[in-house]
């Protein structure tokens, strides 16, 4: 944690010399090549999850003022997958990692070897948090000229701050450049409003530039807003790059479960304060470099709630379900297990309440939603 404060003390005086970059200016038609997309080759012959991928989302190149360096998302090894593979562990069977313009593949990336390998890091599955420090950062063997590497920025982020996201969809027939602005910043994780309403499938691990030009974090995954209800994309900053590049002890350290703190209080100490506890986690900046409080496969106050219902705790387990459906109410699935809990304490009008919440948020036949209003109203 020192270590932690020391770094955060020290970053406004990395690269506060940083100039704008004068590319910023031009109307982004005339901004140089800067997203890349990623050709993967394994030597066993594994190449991407599904033969209909062409390649594995978007990178970008690095300019750390002493090398060039080139990164991604670390979930794209998500789709170009080796099946022998499973942790984030691959130089040894990579055959080849070539980042191409999506529209030209004569000028092209030759990667070397991967900064961050861990094979301690699992990489997919339920024990998997690699979307909490998702960047992959290569080596390069070779660069074109013609394709232009970000300078990293360290210093402070603040609210309101305009970004650009330059990404090469797979829906789209190039790539494309997305204006947007921070809404705020949560441990390593910025939560971005972009103008966009069409899925950006292939966008991971596009670079996030600020107002001068100056790389800010790469892209990683889109959420609703707990505080706004808004819909974001959720970048991750160069923090975890500046660790990787400076060889910070434990930067693949994953965060420790806030749902474990949350269950231990309400058996010792009741719902109230276990409530409590919960808020002022949140509150406290500090608490999301430590505890996985925005974590994209596990949440805490719904495995409090499941554990409470498996213990015959129920009305514990309704108050932890409703904060939870509460603070995460885009995910129909949190209603139907508030549902369930009403249920089991024997409140039929509570369950269907929450049902019909379900089945707005998702109105699907796959929502076990409408098969259990069915039964409720006696139309199975």
């Amino acid at each position: 944690m020192r270590e932690l404060q020391l770094l955060f003390f020290l970053l406004p005086l990395i690269g506060l010399a940083q100039n704008r970059e004068d590319w910023i200016d031009r109307p982004i038609g005339e901004w140089p090549q800067i997203a890349l997309v990623n050709h993967v080759q394994y030597k066993n012959g594994d190449q991407y999850i599904d033969p209909s991928f062409t390649y594995a989302g978007t990178g970008f190149l690095i300019d750390t003022g002493k090398d060039t360096l080139a990164a991604t998302a670390k979930h794209v090894l998500w789709i170009a997958k080796n099946t022998s593979s499973e942790t984030v562990q691959i130089n040894k069977e990579l055959e080849r990692w070539v980042m191409t313009p999506k529209t030209n593949t004569r000028d092209s990336v030759v990667v070397d070897r991967l900064m961050n390998e861990d094979g301690n890091e699992i990489l997919e599955g339920p024990r998997s948090t690699i979307t909490e420090r998702d960047w992959i950062v290569f080596t390069v063997k070779a660069a074109s000229a013609n394709l232009h590497p970000l300078k990293p920025r360290y210093t402070a982020l603040e609210p309101d701050e305009k970004v650009y996201i330059p990404t090469c969809a797979y829906a789209d027939s190039a790539c494309s450049v997305y204006q947007g602005k921070l809404l705020r910043k949560e441990g390593m994780d910025l939560l971005i409003e972009l103008n966009m309403n069409k899925n950006l499938g292939g966008s991971s691990g596009s670079p996030v530039i600020d107002a001068n030009g100056h790389l800010i974090g790469i892209l990683s995954s889109g959420t609703q807003d707990q505080v706004t209800g808004k819909n974001v994309k959720v970048a991750v900053s160069t923090e975890y790059l500046y660790r990787v590049l400076y060889k910070k002890v434990g930067y693949n350290t994953p965060k420790e479960d806030y749902g474990e703190l949350i269950l231990k209080t309400v058996l010792e100490q009741g719902l109230e304060k276990a409530i409590k506890q919960f808020v002022d986690l949140k509150n406290d900046p500090q608490n999301y470099y430590r505890y996985n409080l925005r974590s994209s496969n596990k949440n805490g106050l719904r495995e409090t709630g499941k554990k409470l219902m498996e213990a015959n705790r129920i009305p514990e387990a309704i108050g932890i379900l409703e904060l939870n459906a509460k603070m995460n109410s885009s995910f129909y699935g949190d209603f139907n297990l508030l549902a369930k809990a009403h249920l089991m304490d024997g409140n039929k009008q509570k369950a269907m309440e929450y049902y019909h919440l379900s089945m707005e948020r998702y109105n699907n036949e796959n929502n076990m939603a409408f098969k259990e209003m069915a039964k409720l109203l006696g139309k199975n």
